[in-house]
């Protein structure tokens, strides 16, 4: 193997849904994170502005994010647009000032990422990037790597998709993995429908992400399922919220109501299973004798994990769906949002995992086979 290949630090970026958080292979915390979003403006510009096609993560402001029509191009673990998330990617390489001919590239996936997605992502880093080797690392195995444990189960909760990933002294149980596509953007929806409902309107994908960021500094979970007369009681408790043109809006039970998607969405018209029931689902699949130490080393990561009460709303819910004597324990590090990214900065910068790195050669040579080969 060419050691030179592995002269210079790797660039390590996590992919996620709403945020991409990218830095070198051996550092604590990632150099750069931003909303994997593009903006397209939707007004025609004066040939004296100063306009682009299109902006990309940190370049889109508050005060520009009006001007824009916002589109993700990476969705429920699924890239819907490859040029746009080229230039994510191209975006991701200027900010770090990393040069992607010259550093092997860790991207991380999610447990049920397809094989064509797979060598589409590999065409365009080694033929478009000339990137000289890559690895494509589970979110789920890797995050568990970054928390210090080698048995546990990872519920990642982001902002599309949400996935409970049991692991087995390292060894990833592929068949008892449960995803469900409820995440964080279902909570931000619902509170939208709440608000409209209040007399609130938000319809454009700019407002969309006023909406995102009321629902971050705002909801809650509650310790436990609380009936409507609860609901009609907090109408009562009024929070002014300021926008970013100043005004203001009122809040009440919405704070409460929107992320209760998460823990029942039937009462809300899907027909989902929810957080609790994914997780529990996952360790229930895998065989009896495993599945005592999986009960008590649940680690929680992605950024919707983050919202106040969610922790402890979940073990309470976990705990009515497990065996009476499963000794349910919930880890939440308070890092969680950047642990999937930590797992892969750890794994990256191990000399003993060279030997894993997808070389361009090998890809050229052996195609799809070599990514079936080299992967964990």
């Amino acid at each position: 193997m060419d050691n030179d290949i592995f002269a210079n630090n790797s660039i390590v970026i996590d992919m996620g849904s709403s945020q991409m958080k990218a830095g070198f292979g051996g550092d604590d915390k990632p150099k750069l994170i931003f909303n994997s979003y593009i903006g397209r403006p939707k007004y025609k510009a004066l040939p004296v502005a100063n306009s682009q096609e299109f902006y990309v993560g940190n370049q889109i402001t508050d005060s520009t994010r009006g001007m824009m029509k916002i589109k993700y191009p990476y969705q429920r673990g699924v890239i819907k647009d490859m040029n746009e998330m080229d230039q994510l990617w191209k975006y991701t390489f200027q900010e770090l000032h990393g040069n992607p001919k010259e550093c092997p590239i860790l991207l991380t996936e999610p447990p049920y990422a397809s094989q064509s997605q797979k060598v589409e992502i590999a065409k365009q880093f080694f033929e478009s990037y000339n990137c000289p080797a890559l690895f494509f690392a589970v979110s789920g195995v890797i995050s568990l790597f970054a928390s210090g444990k080698t048995t546990g189960v990872i519920l990642d909760v982001g902002d599309t998709v949400s996935q409970s990933i049991p692991i087995y002294d390292g060894f990833y149980i592929q068949h008892s993995a449960q995803r469900v596509d409820l995440a964080g953007r279902d909570v931000t929806e619902n509170l939208n429908n709440l608000l409209r409902r209040a007399g609130y309107t938000f319809t454009t994908t700019a407002e969309y992400e006023i909406i995102k960021k009321v629902k971050e500094k705002r909801c809650f979970l509650s310790p436990a399922m609380i009936g409507e007369d609860k609901f009609q009681e907090e109408r009562k408790i009024k929070d002014q919220y300021m926008l970013p043109d100043n005004s203001t809006i009122e809040l009440s039970f919405e704070k409460q109501r929107a992320p209760e998607i998460l823990m029942c969405p039937e009462k809300y018209g899907l027909e989902l299973n929810s957080i609790p029931e994914i997780l529990a689902n996952s360790i229930q699949k895998v065989d009896l004798d495993l599945r005592k130490p999986l009960y008590s080393e649940i680690v929680l990561t992605g950024g919707t994990s983050m919202m106040q009460g969610f922790p402890e709303r979940l073990i309470g819910e976990v705990k009515r769906l497990v065996p009476k004597e499963a000794k349910v324990k919930i880890w939440a590090p308070p890092e969680r949002i950047t642990l999937s990214w930590q797992g892969g900065s750890i794994l990256s910068h191990l000399a003993s995992f060279k030997s894993m790195w997808i070389l361009k050669k090998e890809f050229e040579d052996e195609g799809e086979r070599i990514l079936i080969k080299k992967q964990l």
